[in-house]
């Protein structure tokens, strides 16, 4: 077998084969077999500058999302209080916000400043300003009565942007009435709201 010398690293001749291992012909089985091989992505290729062309944008997945940040409920419970004999009178409701890590398929962004809503139903007669409001940078927004009959209280958080994966401090208050059922939702001006 001849060889041709080469110098590797070193300098020193060395000896290197002429040939590579594929075959000096061709056969017309592996013309045929290269040409249904390559079928498809002739097909491909010739498919996809009519697609680009097309002026009807794809439709968005029902999933994706216009936020950059998700939030969630790490704490949100109510119970009866301030009671009289055995009757209660008030509700205490706790809520804490998490700004999630992950918010698609990266690394979520801060969050600046959220709201909470929380839901009384119409059977509690709610309306009145709570009683006690606690926790650094929450404050109480209103009451607003909705039409059919139950009443959201809003609160609003702020303070340092809340990173991802951190948590709001916990918002405690009270309310003058007794309810149970409430629903919560959260929400921010760069997150998608969240119900619970």
């Amino acid at each position: 077998m001849p060889s041709t010398p080469v110098r590797g690293d070193s300098g020193a001749p060395s000896r290197a084969p002429e040939h590579s291992g594929a075959p000096a012909h061709s056969t017309r089985r592996s013309l045929v077999r290269a040409a249904v091989w390559s079928a498809p992505v002739v097909a491909v290729a010739l498919a996809s500058p009519a697609a680009a062309a097309s002026e009807v944008p794809p439709a968005p997945l029902p999933d994706q999302r216009t936020s950059d940040a998700t939030l969630s409920f790490d704490t949100f419970v109510s119970w009866s209080a301030q009671w009289v004999g055995s009757t209660p009178t008030a509700t205490v409701t706790q809520v804490q916000i998490q700004n999630q890590y992950w918010h698609a398929s990266s690394v979520g962004a801060p969050v600046p400043v959220l709201s909470v809503r929380v839901c009384y139903p119409a059977a509690a007669h709610a309306g009145a300003a709570p009683t006690a409001v606690s926790g650094s940078g929450w404050r109480f927004v209103a009451a607003v009565p909705l039409a059919d009959g139950s009443v959201d209280y809003v609160f609003t958080w702020s303070g340092p942007a809340l990173e991802p994966g951190r948590s709001t401090p916990q918002l405690e208050y009270v309310v003058p009435v007794v309810a149970s059922g409430l629903v919560g939702e959260a929400s921010a001006p760069n997150a998608d709201p969240v119900r619970r």
